[in-house]
């Protein structure tokens, strides 16, 4: 019978039955029946109402009522209540705990609907309130915390570093309080963290982690503060630290059921770790582990996507490019399923076109070059990856022969570098390959501009670190210099490339850099041979060959043939014995007709009829002619005859035989085109790795003026995800540090 029914019903029993009521709401929240609860609540609230003086039975009516909303997930609700509450407490006297209990309560419900700002406000509230309660240092210490926890949401982790250190000096006055204060710890090492003060995160992290050790049912927390410490170690650059503490926390998951996705993001980041300590193998094993678990959890395709991603870079890292551009594929085609991940299909697509360019594939990369800058331009803050696509679109058109095409993209990527922070290494490679493809436009004085341009800004980003990497790419410049001098028909002279020559014999370059030592040695025979030094050409002539076919590359040490069969022609005219005359050319002879006969069959690695009969005239049939006038000085009409009926034979077949070249120590490599003795260049033939802000690329320097090859920027390498759990901050597993405050049950 309702209250209306018995109209006549004295306050006594109205009473009564609400504290029935209530009493009855309690036990059932007790046992976790927040349904039985809130009905019995509200039952207690409309009897309350009928009863005089009975502000305070409402008041905690409303109060428990929101409690119950809250725990059911109907936090709308549960605000709603608190605030109903709290406006019932204000007018009574003596409830100023009651005040702040719904003032926390409430900022809790804010907190979990995503408003940090309006729960920042009540915790704010709550603890001015508990400050003039004696006995409440613990709501103080929950206050504070969670206020740190609010300000951490809203991105100020100074605010929630101060907050944190002020709940953990106040818990350390308590007794119990030992989880309390592991709690402080670890998310004061996340703030620390996100200041950049990695150390001091890492103590917090292993402060809090000894705490837990010590306290019953913190597994889970321990694997926390186990994860997050690896991440700090990982950005200080101690990867074995981290990969470390990543195994403990993955191990301490295991035993954690339901923990799967935390199973999989310490593979994920143990993978990370792996690679950037060289282990690329086991880095793809945890990669594929973490794959496998993600493919079991429901809402896991973009974790999906990171991992295969990364399964891409380090198979491409181990040389498995086929490997690579499947996992990028793969990758990309679950990226556009979901929203928001332009910049990742971008990234797919970027590095997709390098494991394609490093197939021989230039004509694909550019494709894909292409369609990751589209993505790009319409992202803010991408500058530095539009660059670097439009910087290896270049390269890729330059492998295709477009010397001119690449000239424009590199000239655009330099325009975007120079308007970026820290990228004197990135401008220099533009202008570097600028030069190289002037150069093959023959546009010398423009090459060596470009080139002086690019010395100087190499010379005012040298770091201790990077030295000797810079050293050597520079001396790549003073060679191309000399070159465009030769061309230019102005004055250089053997010591312009001796320099070179001294910085790529010293010991921390020698075992990379014996083609350069034989590019230096080729022109400083140039050189020598245009001053007249004869003897010295031939000595550096030879040693450059002998170079050549130590690093195997036996057609270059062919290509010096020419010029050195010159100078010994050239040696022969000076001599007075008949005998030696002869003898010196026999040998120029020979060395001519081996020459002739190897360029004529590079000819045929050209795709184009014209660009074969191109290079048919201007390389092959030229050295041919110097073959038939040492035949002619030797005074043997039947050799003439012979090397002319050789040169129709050989001069009429045109099979076109593409494809790539096997090295002497049988790497595959794409062939590149030979120039003539004065115009050849080549780079520091290694790689080095350059950190910035958000890329990590490496800086290849390659043969220039003439080849297919360039300095080489490849993909920023982005490894997904970054280096932290969703649920990173320990309070928010249970999210306040004390149960919700409630009314005292009668």
């Amino acid at each position: 019978m309702t209250n209306d029914e018995q109209p006549n019903e004295s306050e006594d029993e109205l009473r009564r039955r609400a504290e029935e009521s209530f009493n009855t709401g309690a036990t059932a929240f007790r046992r976790g029946d927040c349904s039985e609860a809130l009905s019995s609540f509200e039952n207690a609230l409309v009897l309350y109402q009928g009863v005089t003086d009975a502000e305070r039975d409402q008041a905690d009516c409303l109060s428990n009522s929101g409690v119950a909303l809250g725990e059911s997930g109907d936090l709308r609700g549960a605000l709603e209540r608190f605030d109903q509450a709290l406006a019932f407490y204000q007018g009574l006297p003596g409830t100023e705990r009651d005040q702040a209990s719904c003032l926390y309560n409430s900022g809790n419900a804010l907190g979990k609907l995503g408003d940090w700002r309006g729960a920042l406000e009540r915790y704010e509230r709550a603890l001015a309130l508990y400050r003039g309660i004696p006995g409440a240092e613990r709501d103080q210490a929950s206050c504070l915390y969670n206020s740190g926890n609010a300000l951490g949401e809203s991105g100020d982790s100074r605010g929630a570093l101060e907050r944190y250190e002020r709940a953990l000096a106040l818990h350390r006055k308590l007794p119990g309080t030992e989880r309390n204060q592991a709690n402080c710890l670890s998310n004061s090492g996340n703030a620390l963290d996100e200041l950049g003060d990695l150390r001091g995160a890492l103590e917090r992290f292993d402060q809090a982690l000894a705490f837990y050790q010590g306290l019953p049912g913190t597994e889970r927390d321990q694997a926390s503060c186990l994860y997050n410490s690896g991440n700090a170690l990982g950005k200080l650059g101690d990867w074995r630290g981290a990969l470390e503490r990543y195994e403990r926390a993955l191990a301490l998951y295991r035993g954690i059921p339901g923990a799967e996705r935390d199973q999989a993001s310490c593979l994920y980041n143990s993978g990370i770790a792996l690679g950037e300590s060289g282990d690329w193998r086991g880095a793809l094993e945890r990669y594929e582990r973490a794959l496998a678990l993600h493919r079991k959890l429901p809402g896991t395709e973009r974790d999906q996507a990171s991992c295969l991603y990364n399964s891409g870079i380090a198979l491409g890292e181990s040389g498995d490019w086929r490997g690579a551009l499947e996992r990028y594929e793969r990758a990309l085609a679950l990226h556009r399923k979901l929203p928001g991940t332009e910049r990742n299909q971008a990234n797919c697509l970027y590095n997709s076109g390098n494991a394609l360019r490093s197939l021989g594939d230039s004509r694909g990369a550019l494709e894909r070059y292409e369609r990751a800058l589209a993505l790009y331009r319409k992202l803010p803050g991408t500058e530095r990856n539009q660059a670097s696509c439009l910087y290896n679109s270049g390269n890729a058109l330059r492998s295709l022969g477009d010397s001119r095409g690449a000239l424009e993209r590199y000239e655009r990527a330099l325009a975007l570098y120079r308007k970026l922070p820290g990228t004197e290494r990135n401008q220099a490679s533009c202008l570097y390959n600028s030069g190289a493809a002037l150069g093959e436009l023959g546009d010398w004085r423009s090459a060596l501009d470009r080139f002086k341009q690019t010395l100087t800004l190499l010379n005012q980003s040298i770091h201790e670190t990077d030295r000797i990497e810079v050293e050597r790419i520079s001396v790549c410049c003073v060679q191309s210099i000399g070159v465009c001098l030769v061309n230019l028909d102005e004055a250089v002279f053997p010591d312009h490339f001796a320099r070179a020559l001294e910085v790529f014999r010293r010991p921390e370059h020698v075992d990379h850099t014996k083609a350069n030592q034989a590019s230096c040695l080729r022109s400083i025979g140039n050189g020598r041979s245009a001053t007249g030094d004869l003897n010295g050409a031939v000595e550096a002539y030879q040693q450059a060959q002998d170079l050549y076919r130590q690093v195997g590359q036996p057609e270059r040490a062919t290509e010096i043939n020419v010029p050195l069969a010159r100078v010994l022609k050239r040696k022969a005219a000076t001599l007075d014995s008949i005998f030696e005359r002869l003898v010196l050319l026999e040998e120029s002879l020979n060395l001519t007709i081996e020459a002739a006969l190897s360029l004529d069959r590079a000819r045929f690695r050209l795709e184009r009829l014209d660009d074969r009969q191109r290079w048919f005239q201007i390389h092959a049939q030229s050295t041919m002619d110097l073959a038939l006038e040492v035949a002619a000085e030797l005074g043997r009409p039947h050799l003439i005859s012979d090397l002319i009926a050789t040169w129709r034979t050989v001069g009429t077949l045109d099979v076109p035989r593409t494809g790539l070249s096997r090295t002497a120590g049988g790497e595959s490599r794409t062939s590149d085109q030979p120039v003539t003795a004065t115009g050849h260049l080549t780079g520091a033939n290694s790689a080095k790795k350059m950190s910035e802000e958000d890329e990590r690329s490496s800086f290849v320097a390659g043969p220039s003026v003439g080849s297919q090859t360039a300095i080489i920027a490849h993909l920023p390498r982005q490894p997904g995800p970054g280096l932290l759990m969703p649920h990173h901050r320990t309070a928010l597993a249970g999210y306040d540090q004390t149960p919700a405050h409630t009314a005292v049950y009668r």
